[in-house]
């Protein structure tokens, strides 16, 4: 069965027009993969038409989805692997207009996002969770992935040739709706990259390039994060990184214990101190169309630095176009996602 690809981060609208005083309900029946529909509807919204004038009314049905889509951490693989089911779901949305059902929508809902220039109701025309385009992976480490669903029925052809130019290419087809595959394949590692062209995906044929970069003096760091699709995306920063620590507290003056005070003792006391941690990160030389992979980052509201969840500190960054620079590198600052001192009740 074929299901409408949404992005619950941006608003979906549900309108209907009626009569006035007639009641609109729309029945939301939410499931997981690894679950079956429900017989009874998981949450009714219901709105009369106000008035014989004003005759339609709308739904958002977006918080109802997005509240049920976590993300824990980006599962590294070297075949075709199934994605976590609780990073999307599945949703039919039944129109009912005074008792009578009107219409029935079928969607499949990912913690993703439109733009502004992609209008109302923005849907994913694609199979892959991923845009086009080149980019730079760890060599000899396989840490990133290229997401898909593909309930269309038409099946998914993966062709990773190899970038050395010589090594065999190696091919696959998808057996499962929502996965993710390699996106360097095993026995390209350390031979270049791969390059990736999936054949079959609604949208039309998809090219992607990933390219080992070799790193002797610095140790990379890999940032996976949820990108406008709401699926996991790697980028990995190879070049110069500084950690550093803040501490804050709470100043007090404290009475002495007796009126012959001991000079000893401080009156002068610290409380409630802990420490947060923050790391700067480079990206090295880059394409110009990372401008796009950054602003998807800059985006994202589940990033993870090294397997550590981390929140961007970096609030504005110039997008870079390489006529304006030769090299393109782009610097970010990040905090990590917890108190440096354990503080948990």
């Amino acid at each position: 069965m074929s299901y409408t690809k949404i992005n619950v981060r941006s608003p979906r609208i549900i309108s209907k027009t009626g009569t006035a005083n007639e009641i609109i309900t729309v029945e939301l029946y939410i499931w997981r993969e690894s679950g079956s529909e429900p017989t009874l509807p998981s949450r009714i919204l219901s709105k009369p038409i106000p008035t014989s004038i004003v005759t339609t009314v709308s739904f958002d049905i977006s918080p109802y989805l997005s509240d049920l889509i976590s993300h824990e951490t980006n599962t590294i693989v070297t075949t075709e692997t199934a994605t976590d089911e609780d990073s999307y779901v599945y949703c039919k949305a039944k129109v009912i207009v005074a008792g009578v059902i009107t219409d029935t929508l079928e969607f499949i809902a990912y913690n993703g996002y439109g733009y502004y220039e992609d209008g109302l109701n923005p849907e994913q025309n694609s199979s892959l969770l991923l845009d086009e385009g080149t980019y730079y992976t760890q060599e000899n480490v396989n840490k990133s992935s290229v997401y898909f669903n593909d309930d269309s029925g038409i099946s998914l052809t993966f062709l990773w040739e190899c970038l050395d130019g010589t090594t065999s290419s190696e091919n696959a087809s998808n057996t499962m709706s929502n996965g993710h595959v390699p996106s360097v394949h095993p026995n390209h590692l350390g031979l270049g990259g791969s390059k990736l062209t999936v054949f079959g995906s609604t949208g039309g044929d998809k090219v992607f390039t990933f390219k080992e970069v070799c790193e002797p003096k610095y140790t990379p760091i890999t940032c996976d994060f949820i990108n406008k699709y709401g699926a996991w995306q790697t980028l990995v920063f190879f070049k110069a990184n500084r950690t550093s620590l803040s501490v804050s507290n709470s100043m007090f003056n404290t009475l002495p214990s007796n009126i012959n005070y001991n000079t000893s003792q401080s009156l002068k006391q610290s409380f409630n101190i802990n420490g947060q941690e923050s790391i700067k990160v480079n990206t090295g030389w880059v394409l110009e169309s990372y401008s796009e992979v950054i602003k998807q980052l800059l985006l994202s509201d589940t990033i993870r630095l090294d397997n550590r969840p981390v929140n961007i500190k970096t609030k504005s960054t110039e997008l870079h176009e390489s006529i304006n620079e030769r090299n393109i590198n782009y610097s970010l600052e990040f905090d990590y996602a917890n108190d440096v001192i354990n503080n948990i009740q």
